[in-house]
């Protein structure tokens, strides 16, 4: 499990926190019972987990992502942290110009993918995100658009990269509005609906 945030900077571009928290793999140890080709009987092993359900990640966010954001995150900011697991596939392609030999060492070089991630890439990372949402609320919550391209290279470059996208008050309207009509409240039931209504039992 990567955990990643929103990367910090100074006024003058140099970072305060790199947004990053952690890489944790899914993984435990066990003693290996007899001896092979690679290891002594006894050694101790690294095995991949092979169901990784409610149990494990909640283990994985009380035992390993929570701690790691309480350790980093700056002390100078609001206590409120929203956390999102989205289970995305990995996209650290450092990892496969390697040939890694056994699990300890691909969760090695997975470490070092995340850690040479750069915290521009990052935040230019989510102001990507935020220009998405901004798309998706105009299509009214699809997802049929291309991902916007706002030349954030050459805005950072000019020192007009904004931190935060705004976003027309229109646009948030209508898609409020939108999704109004999307639910019933609990009790309407329209008249063809109610003629429709069988007993389940």
């Amino acid at each position: 499990m990567a955990i990643i945030g929103k990367p910090i900077f100074y006024s003058q571009g140099q970072v305060v926190h790199d947004g990053k928290y952690g890489i944790f793999p899914f993984v435990y140890e066990t003693i290996a019972k007899k001896k092979s080709k690679n290891r002594e009987a006894g050694a101790v092993e690294i095995k991949a987990t092979q169901y990784v359900n409610k149990e494990a990640i909640r283990e994985m966010l009380l035992h390993n992502v929570i701690p790691a954001i309480k350790s980093k995150w700056p002390s100078d900011l609001s206590k409120d942290i929203l956390i999102q697991w989205d289970n995305a596939r990995s996209h650290q392609s450092i990892q496969y110009q390697s040939f890694p030999k056994n699990l300890g060492e691909l969760i090695e070089k997975v470490k070092e993918a995340y850690d040479s991630f750069n915290p521009i890439l990052n935040k230019h990372t989510w102001i990507t995100l935020q220009c998405c949402m901004e798309e998706i609320l105009k299509h009214l919550g699809g997802n049929n658009f291309s991902p916007p391209h706002k030349g954030k290279k050459r805005l950072e470059r000019l020192g007009l990269l904004p931190e935060q996208q705004e976003v027309e008050g229109a646009v948030v309207e209508q898609a409020v509005e939108h999704l109004n009509t999307l639910f019933i409240q609990t009790g309407e039931v329209n008249e063809e609906d109610e003629g429709m209504q069988v007993d389940a039992d």
